[in-house]
């Protein structure tokens, strides 16, 4: 059922993104008239679903986005978001170190919509057995919104980890799915 999810979802991404591909971009987007990083800084709190025994938990985290400064595109925008999580239950712990740069465009006034590919590392604990820390993928999605200074938003995304056992589990991988909260500069 995710892989199947997760393929509507690029392919909906990719037909979303196809008008950014026409028209002028810029290089870099930092040195654009106008140009801004429209920075935010958010709070994190939601559920991880692990591919393990031990279910599904609270996770928390912080993150900071920023647009990136590198490519600016005829439509829409690349939203760079950085970003640590921390899972602990069931005896299995898990915190990610994430770079996410999502494709984001906008819905209305001030909401932006998209998503995108992901790199990242896992630490890892488990107290049934091996906790080896690796390099992982991600794809997910996201939303969010400011009113002034206020960012809310939302965001959803599924972690590959690798191969390598963690405690009783065949990987690391899970699905992290998180309101944000933060202050927009």
């Amino acid at each position: 059922m995710r892989k199947r999810l997760l393929i509507a979802a690029t392919l909906a991404l990719t037909a979303i993104a196809l008008p950014a591909w026409g028209g002028d971009w810029a290089f870099p987007a930092a040195a654009q008239h106008g140009w801004s990083a429209n920075t935010t800084v958010a709070l994190k709190m939601g559920a991880m679903v692990p591919d393990s025994s031990v279910g599904s938990g609270l996770a928390g985290g912080f993150e900071l986005a920023v647009d990136d400064p590198l490519f600016q595109l005829p439509y829409g925008k690349i939203r760079d978001q950085f970003s640590y999580n921390r899972f602990d239950h069931g005896g299995l712990e898990l915190q990610t170190l994430e770079f996410n740069p999502h494709y984001m465009i906008p819905i209305v006034e001030n909401l932006w919509v998209g998503g995108g590919p992901g790199v990242g590392w896992v630490f890892t604990h488990s107290e049934s057995g091996p906790s080896p820390d690796m390099v992982t993928v991600q794809l997910g999605a996201s939303a969010y919104y400011t009113a002034g200074q206020l960012m809310v938003g939302l965001e959803s995304r599924y972690q590959w980890a690798g191969d390598e056992r963690v405690g009783g589990a065949s990987s690391a991988d899970n699905w992290l799915t998180m309101l944000k909260i933060g202050y927009a500069y």
